[in-house]
């Protein structure tokens, strides 16, 4: 019988944390988190920026407030810290492409949304067109932990755009999500598939 007191898979075992093989190591695992995707948007000099993400999370109902974490020396920060709105689009497992473009570091600061196809959130923040769905987020806190910034904010209004192709659907009619696992996009089955 197997000893159930050792972990499955240890992370370098006797390595500490601090260095550089335990992070390669947490890194590998990590990637087996499977995880949304999304694109934070937000207005810089009334242009629009937007990066894919994949760290995100509701974080209460009352009020309803998420919370998103940015890399803390990306553009996106930097516009972020003249800003105090940005919007959340999730995407639907027909956006690859997009996420594969606003995921590309190295991006410009200008133009990067010219080839998305956008829609105006209420707050007058670019939306991913046909997301699933989208969040405008009005920013109440930024948290700096490690290499990383939490943005929190508040949700001033959300909702989803009429989208119609019926391969991105479930059986019960519900789109399906754009998910990144292990460095590869894709998406789920239900689970009579």
């Amino acid at each position: 019988m197997p000893d159930q007191s050792q972990p499955h898979r240890a992370a370098a075992p006797g390595v500490a944390a601090s260095d550089p093989r335990f992070v390669d190591a947490y890194r590998s695992l990590s990637e087996d988190i499977a995880a949304g995707l999304a694109v934070l948007s937000c207005l810089r000099s009334g242009r629009g920026q937007a990066i894919t993400i994949d760290s995100y999370l509701d974080v209460s109902w009352d009020p309803p407030t998420m919370a998103v974490s940015i890399y803390g020396g990306s553009r996106m920060m930097e516009s972020l810290e003249f800003t105090d709105s940005c919007a959340l689009s999730i995407l639907n497992q027909e956006q690859k492409g997009v996420a594969q473009w606003l995921g590309e570091p190295g991006q410009p600061l200008y133009g990067v949304l010219d080839t998305v196809s956008t829609i105006t959130s209420p707050a007058g923040l670019p939306v991913i067109a046909g997301c699933l769905a989208f969040f405008d987020l009005r920013i109440v806190d930024r948290v700096e932990v490690a290499t990383h910034v939490l943005v929190v904010g508040e949700v001033t209004a959300c909702g989803s755009e009429t989208f119609d192709s019926p391969d991105s659907r479930t059986d019960s009619g519900r789109r399906m999500p754009l998910v990144r696992w292990a460095e590869q996009y894709g998406t789920f089955t239900s689970r009579g598939a």
